[in-house]
Parts: C-alpha cells; structure tokens; sequence
C-alpha cells in the first residue's frame, strides 16, 4: 500500500486494491482497468466478501484477458473425460494467485457452476484440482468467469523447488533440537559440573547427539554450497558459516569428549546453524512466491495449435508443425510460422512480433506472418508455408542456458566480502590460537573457538536476507515483482532505462481524446453508437463501447448490426441507415472534407466524430520525467513506426534523438548492445523484445497475459502505473545503504568481540548471549530502516474496511 508519509492529501486510493490512484488516470475510484473490472465483476456478482477476506493485503488486479485463446485446454479435457470413473478430474496451474480471498472467489465461482463436484487450490503452488461429472461441466467456460477476475490457467507444470520443500522442514527439526539444547546448557550455566557425576554426563551426551543432528541436517544447505563455491573457485558466502559450523563443533566435540561439556558451544552453535537457517529461508520466500504467481513457461513447448488432420482436428505442439499442414486458428490464438490465409478474410493483430498495435485485415491468399494473433471473433483456416524449426519465433522463445546472461559478473561484491571476511576471521583465530599458545593449548584452543563463534557473519546470514525479503515485500504490494534472486543487486547500477512503446509506455488500447463529444450526444445517437460499438471486437469499438456504456447507453439485444470489413458498422433501424466507422465511409466514397477520427452517420449525415489515440499509462509522463530527473537517460525502442515513436517521445519529453523506431528484434538487442548493456534496464511486453532481454542488465515487462515474456523476465510489473518502477529503483539504492551499514554494524561489532576474546574475557555463557544478542540488534536495525507503514484504506463502495474486518 502507499507510504502515508509519501502520500498527498488529496491523493485518491484504489477502491480495490487500495494502491494509489496515479495522476490523470480515467477513473478517480481504481488505479487501473484491471481493478475496475475485477471490482466491477465483485459487487454485480454478489461477490463482495473477498474484501473481508483479502484483510488490506491485496495487489493491483491484472486486466482480464480479452478473446485469450484456449487450445490448450481441448486435449486436457479429453483425457479427462475419457477416463473410467464417474466423476472427470483435472489440475491446472492459476496465474495471480493473492491470498487467501483468492481460493475462495475460485470456490464460490465453481459452486455456482452446475455439474461441479469438487474443487480445491494450492495457493502456495499456484495449482488448482478440479472434478465434474461427465458431460454436466462446462470447463471452458467455467475457466473464462474466473479468468474475468484476472486469473489465468494453463496446463499443470509448475513444482515446488526442491529448496522450498527441504529448507522449512531442516528449519523446524533444528528450531525443536536447539530448544533442548538450550535448556541443557542452561543447567551448565547455572552451576552443573563434572562433579554431579552421572547427571552432568547424560546432559553433556544428550547436548553433543542433539547438536550433531543439528549440524548434519541444518548446516547441510552451508556445506553444499560453501563447496560447490571452492570448485568453481569462487569463495561464497557460505563459507565462513560452513567452516564456523565445522570448526566450532568440532572444538566443542573435544571438550564434550574431555569430560568438559560446560565448557562447549553448543548451545551458541544450535542457535547460530538454526538463525542461518532462517536467514535463507527469508532469502527464497518471496522470490518463491513471485515465481508461483505467474503460470509456468517453458517457451515453444508451451504453446499449441490446432491441425487438420482428414476430417480430424488435433490439438498439436506448435514445434510440431511442418509445412503444408492444414492449420485452424481460433480466437485469440497464436499462428506459429508463416502461412496463407485460406477463408474469405482474417483479423489480425502482430504487436507482440513488431510493436505495431493496429488491427489489421488479411484477405485470402495473402501471407500470415508468424507471431500473428487472430484478432477476429471466428476461427479461419491457413496453409503452413515453413515448418515451425524455419519459423522466426524460434530464435525468440528459445532460452538462455542455465548460469549465463545477466546475473553473470553482478555478485562482485559479496565474492569480496565473502573473501574477506574467511580470511580475516582465520588469520584472527590464528593469531588468538598463537598468542595465547604459551598458556597451554587448552586455552588457546578455547579462545579460537571463541573467536571463531562470537565472529559469525550474523549480517550477512540473517539481517541482509531479512532487508532483502522487506523491500521485495514492498515492491510485491505496489505491483512489482521480482523473479531474479540477484536483482536487487543490479538496479542500483541502472543508469539508462529503455522503453519499448505499445504495451509497455502505452496501454495496449485506444482511448477517446475528447470526452466531451461522448457527453454531447442526444439519447438516441448514444445508444445507436453503444449498440453498433458493442458488437465488433475491434480496439476502436471497444473503446468507444466502454466510453459509451459510462454515459449510461442501453443495448438492444435484437439489433442487427453489420460488418462492413476496411469500412465500419451498420444498422438499419426504422429505416434510417446508422454507420460507425472509417470517416471517409460516405456511401463507400472517400471525401477531402470528411472529419477526422471514427465517425457515426445518420444516413450520410455527420452526427459525430470521436477523435482516438493510444491510451497512455497514466503517469508514464511524470514518471519519464523524474526518472530523467534522477539522472537516468530515458530511451524509446520501438517497432512500430518511427514517427509514432517521434510522436509519444515529444509528449513524454523524450529527445527525439532518443526514440527510436522501426526496429526488428536483432535491431533492438544491438542497441541495447551499443547503449551499455552494463548499465541498463528494459522494459518491453511482446517477443520482439526477447533479444533486448537477454543482453541488458536487467529487463522486465507489464505483459503477465501473454505467453514466453513473464518467464524471461527479472521482473514483472501488475496494475497500469509505473512508479512501482522508479520505486523500485529507489528501494534497491536504499537497501545498498542498509546493507553497508549492516556489514558496518557488524565489523564494529566483531573489533570489540575480537578484542575481548583476546584478552581471554570469552566464556561460553557470554558467547551465547553476545551472539543471539547482536543477531537481534541487527534485525531491529534492518526492520527500521526499511519498513514502511500501510496507508489507511477507503471503504469500498460501502464495504467494511479491512480493519473492521479483522476486529
């Protein structure tokens, strides 16, 4: 939610989500489309109870996906349906995901379903379970009123990490041991000795059996990995926990074996290996939980096509294709390699291949271009001219190896204070081990165990995971999220930020650039042209659909509108010929004085224009111009036509020498390549943009509805502002400075710790208060230098407040 600190007065919140309500934003009441109409779809349904369930915890809403094709889905279905059973079962992966209001506007969507017999989700994993009895369920359409809230599903692919599994059950063994223990060494503490006989050795047997697990299940993670780091020759930070567990254990395993077990650290080495434990747990949650929001990708391999085969039509992997094959292309669907287009006519869109986002019509006979979408609201047939391994989509769906592009050279840093901090904290032991030497190497070999455990890198295994987890909440509450583990790292070097135009800077859809001549019209014109507008899927009628439909236009559900392809719109009602369309539709001749715009006539008569353009994000302008402000060069990468780019770079305030258009995917990644590949971001949300990806520092996109850009990204972004962006670059520099002061704190810290082993003033009592002590001072510091108070949310439309709720 929005900082109170940071938040006008006058400043609106989202009646859905809470966020705020960016400036020149079409409604004062949502901070994006997508919010309005999940919020719409709640109160009309009858479904308001999920704002007392979300209790303010909510996230921007992702704009339902309009005409999203499900070929997918069909031979799901089949198998389900064609297997022994009364009932049919089938489990699907759900994009957006929140809470727990989420599962339960899934279920009650389902229980209004009829031929339903169970549904369940997993919102850790993202999944849901569902069975029908066959041939009473309507499964399409049961997934298409939950994807109208926002929700996407796909084929069942998404896993739990191994790591998400193993960590937080090592994590509870070792939390329940080290209770015991610590119970034990408080005995010692206390005045137990050697000399209470049997009772002090059972004690000191059951604390070294008791550690010994603890060391084997909860210091495994450290050891894997500190090794895993010397055979690539990189010391990790995990090497001065893994050699502190070793070391400290095994000094405290020869006093145990000496008879001298209130003299070891076990109880400081159960609390050390458990509190490192936590640290990498906090290190992976939300990174985990950003990865599961989104549907798994696995690039071609997850896309399908429909062939003809005969008069049989399969559902096919569209890497599978080979030329000359028959193919049918739905609604919404993808066509995945250059074909002919064999009906009368298609309607096409390819921004997610050039940035173009102009509809376009495709007569019979002439080329569709792969990574076209058809646009239309009919399924039409076209003939593969290549195979899908010559199709252009190859190259940008394909995915970088493992361990290669961007991270690569960016944890720098941590390598040196990794580095240092194991050298430093040898040679320290040494010296204690070597000074103090002459006394006997009973207590030498006690104050370099001393200084070994009083040493531990608490800032580094709790604290700076706990700062990280902080901000990556803050980020996830205003709509982005972060799926790269080291990107945090990398924003702070960001000097150059790269836009991609339709989609990303733009909305994807038209808007009206005069209000005013919507509120102008008579009742009959405005339900005249809501009714024609309502019944195309072109970009344009919806617009003015949606426009129209505000002003309070009703919809006659008898109406016969027809199609006129290239032209428009048209009704004949009481005998009067209405026509929505191209300004120049006069009786199908152009003329030099026809207004400009889409028009609607009466007969041939002009009642109005309604002047478009491509909706802007709303504070894509001011926050062009404080990025700018904060020294970052802003650029404008586009394939769509260079003199759009020009256009929206001078509203933005873009040097037009920095905006630029026509470019083809290899021309994007070469000048990504030019500009500084070092210091850049990208933002982008079609395929064209998959080669810029992989060669910028880091790169993000706001298109979670389209297939193979989620799954490449570092970062994605929810809700249609951008600020989340610049805040996000903010945060990362904030957390630098948290994180150094960190390591500051803690190289304080150790100067007195070392200083006082040194001396021989470190006992194993004042270890284990000095070392869960500093670890807690650490982790109230990192608390209250990143936290941020939540803003106080407006009722809902008469809704309880999340606060009622929850008292």
């Amino acid at each position: 939610m929005a900082d109170p600190a940071q938040t006008r007065p006058d400043e609106a919140l989202c009646l859905h989500c809470g966020s705020r309500v960016p400036e020149g934003a079409s409604s004062r009441e949502f901070c994006c489309a997508g919010c309005e109409a999940v919020h719409g779809l709640l109160v009309s349904q009858g479904l308001t109870r999920y704002y007392q369930l979300t209790g303010g915890k909510t996230s921007p809403a992702a704009e339902p996906a309009r005409g999203r094709g499900l070929s997918w889905l069909e031979p799901l279905v089949t198998k389900a349906e064609a297997a022994p059973g009364a009932l049919c079962s089938l489990e699907l992966d759900v994009q957006g995901i929140h809470c727990a209001a989420c599962v339960w506007l899934m279920n009650e969507l389902f229980r209004r379903q009829p031929g339903g017999a169970g549904f369940t989700v997993d919102p850790a994993l993202g999944k849901a379970r569902m069975q029908w009895r066959r041939g009473a369920f309507d499964v399409a359409g049961f997934l298409r009123a939950v994807e109208g809230f926002g929700y996407l599903f796909g084929p069942s692919r998404k896993r739990p990490a191994p790591a998400s599994l193993d960590l937080p059950i090592r994590l509870g063994i070792c939390v329940a041991l080290t209770m015991n223990v610590m119970l034990f060494s408080v005995s010692f503490y206390v005045g137990l000795a050697p000399e209470d006989g049997e009772v002090f050795g059972l004690f000191t047997r059951l604390s070294l059996w008791l550690s010994t697990v603890v060391v084997l299940v909860g210091g495994w993670p450290f050891f894997r990995s500190a090794w895993q780091g010397l055979r690539r020759g990189v010391p990790h930070l995990d090497l001065p926990i893994a050699l502190g567990i070793l070391l400290v254990f095994g000094t405290s395993l020869v006093q145990a074996r000496g008879g001298r077990g209130d003299l070891a650290y076990f109880d400081t080495l159960n609390t050390f290996v458990t509190l490192m434990l936590v640290g990498r747990w906090l290190q992976q949650r939300v990174l985990e939980r950003n990865r599961r929001f989104l549907l798994e990708d696995d690039g071609a391999e997850g896309l399908f096509v429909r062939r003809q085969e005969g008069d049989q039509l399969v559902t096919v992997k569209v890497s599978q294709v080979a030329e000359r094959d028959l193919l049918v292309i739905a609604p919404g669907d993808l066509v995945p390699v250059d074909a002919e287009l064999l009906d009368a006519r298609a309607r096409v869109t390819t921004d997610w291949m050039t940035g173009e986002p102009d509809e376009r019509e495709v007569l019979a006979g002439q080329p569709l271009p792969a990574g076209a979408f058809n646009a239309g609201r009919e399924a039409v047939r076209a003939l593969a001219t290549q195979s899908f391994q010559d199709s252009p989509l190859v190259a940008l769906l394909r995915r970088p190896p493992e361990g290669s592009g961007r991270s690569a050279g960016h944890t720098r840093f941590w390598e040196s204070v990794s580095r240092r901090w194991v050298v430093t904290v040898l040679a320290v032991s040494a010296l204690g081990l070597a000074l103090w030497w002459p006394s006997g190497p009973d207590k030498a070999l006690e104050v370099a165990v001393a200084l070994l455990v009083v040493t531990c890198p608490c800032a580094i295994g709790i604290a700076t995971p706990l700062a990280y987890e902080l901000v990556q909440a803050r980020l996830r509450r205003e709509g982005f999220f972060i799926r790269a583990t080291d990107l945090l790292d990398r924003l702070p070097r960001v000097r150059q930020v790269l836009f991609d135009k339709t989609g990303t800077l733009t909305l994807g859809r038209m808007e009206l650039a005069d209000r005013s001549v919507v509120e102008s019209l008579d009742d009959e014109a405005r339900d005249v042209a809501f009714n024609l507008a309502s019944r195309s899927n072109h970009p344009v009628s919806r617009c003015l659909a949606d426009a129209l439909s505000r002003t309070g236009a009703r919809f006659v559900p008898d109406a016969r509108v027809t199609e006129h392809p290239g032209q428009g719109l048209e009704w004949v009602r009481g005998g009067v010929s209405w026509r929505l369309g191209r300004a120049d539709w006069r009786s199908g001749c152009a003329s030099a004085d026809a207004p400009r715009g889409t028009v609607l006539f009466r007969d041939n008569t002009s009642v109005a224009a309604f002047p478009l353009r491509e909706a802007l994000r709303p504070d894509a302008r001011r926050e062009v111009s404080a990025l700018q402000a904060e020294g970052h060069a802003v650029w404008l990468i586009s394939g769509d036509a260079p003199a759009r780019v020009r256009e929206l770079a001078n509203s933005l305030g873009v040097p037009e020498a920095q905006a630029l258009g026509g470019l083809r995917p290899e021309d994007k990644a070469c000048t990504v390549s030019r500009l500084g590949s070092t210091d850049s971001l990208y933002l982008g949300d079609g395929v064209n943009d998959s080669l810029a990806f992989e060669r910028a520092l880091c790169a993000g996109t706001p298109a979670i509805d389209r297939p193979v850009m989620p799954g490449k990204s570092d970062f994605f972004l929810v809700g249609e502002g951008l600020a989340s962006l610049r805040e996000a670059l903010r945060l990362s520099r904030e957390l630098h400075q948290v994180v150094r002061r960190l390591l500051t704190l803690a190289i304080g810290y150790n100067v007195v710790a070392v200083a006082v082993c040194l001396v021989g003033w470190m006992t194993p009592l004042r270890a284990a208060v000095a070392m869960p002590a500093t670890s807690l001072a650490t982790v109230l510091f990192t608390v209250w230098s990143l936290s941020a108070p939540r803003a106080p949310r407006r009722d809902a439309a008469g809704l309880p407040r999340p606060t009622e709720v929850l008292a």
